[in-house]
């Protein structure tokens, strides 16, 4: 009983991510009553697996073994443009969306609220065509 406390249990030793946050994000995400150790433990993994697979992935998209980087530090904007070129990571567009300056923003809202006929066609600006993608 004391070896099965210790397999589950220690975030520390077999998961990164703390197992009772986990957790509680899956009682909050999901219409469940029960979760088991076992679908906790293999959540939490595949959580881990799948941030693991997204940050290499950026990594090597923005950091090619042929270049020497300047920083070799994984930001934001990395992520964002994986997720924004990547088809299979579609489903995270609205959570990890491409930083816009807020004047593009009030632009783009003004442009939807005249019914985007003004400039839809010809776009004056270069960053307008980066958030059409």
């Amino acid at each position: 009983m004391a070896e099965q406390g210790k397999q589950g249990r220690t975030p520390s030793s077999d998961t990164f991510l703390p197992l009772s946050r986990v957790r509680t994000i899956m009682k909050s995400s999901m219409d469940t009553g029960l979760i088991t150790n076992e679908v906790l433990f293999l959540m939490t993994k595949c959580t881990e697996m799948f941030v693991q697979h997204l940050a290499s992935e950026a990594y090597k998209d923005s950091f090619p073994a042929s270049k020497q980087p300047s920083s070799d530090t994984l930001k934001y904007d990395h992520l964002s443009q994986l997720v924004n070129k990547s088809k299979n990571l579609e489903f995270l567009l609205q959570i990890v969306p491409e930083k816009i300056r807020v004047h593009e923003f009030q632009e783009m809202l003004r442009l939807n609220r005249s019914g985007g006929s003004d400039e839809d066609d010809d776009s004056g600006s270069g960053s307008g065509s980066e958030s059409d993608e």
